[in-house]
């Protein structure tokens, strides 16, 4: 008799699709905007992780993630998010965030967010996506 071993993962809540995940990266970039580093904070999950290379930081508390936000100098203004299973990957437009001058304002920079049960459960520096390229036109002959 061979015995099964089941994994149990966990539940993923009816929160987590693709316009909900969308929402959540709105309300992280309209509190980053507005300075809001306690909003930012209860959007995660604790512990949570972010990383930015060649760091990566295991925030243990929701005091520990707004202090690390406190420390980011750039708001970021959607330009496009891409969802695929429980990742967001957005693009956004670089500006000064509060007295804070931004070291790059008006470049694109990306970030990943792993969300799960409707919270943020990791943040993820990216490279910006290449964009596709169209397709060619139909040649007429």
């Amino acid at each position: 008799m061979v015995a099964v071993l089941a994994l149990s993962l966990p539940a993923v809540a009816a929160a987590d699709n693709a316009p909900q995940m969308r929402a959540i990266v709105h309300t992280w970039s309209a509190r980053l905007n507005a300075n809001d580093n306690d909003g930012l904070a209860r959007l995660y999950a604790v512990p949570a992780l972010v990383i930015q290379a060649p760091y990566a930081f295991r925030l243990r508390t929701r005091a520990e993630i707004a202090k690390w936000y406190a420390g980011l100098p750039c708001s970021g203004h959607v330009v496009s998010i891409t969802v695929r299973g429980r990742y967001a990957t957005a693009v956004f437009k670089l500006g000064n965030r509060g007295s804070s001058p931004c070291d790059a304002p008006g470049t694109l920079a990306a970030a990943r967010f792993e969300i799960v049960g409707g919270k943020i459960r990791s943040w993820e520096q990216v490279v910006v996506p290449a964009k596709k390229a169209p397709a060619p036109a139909p040649t007429v002959a």
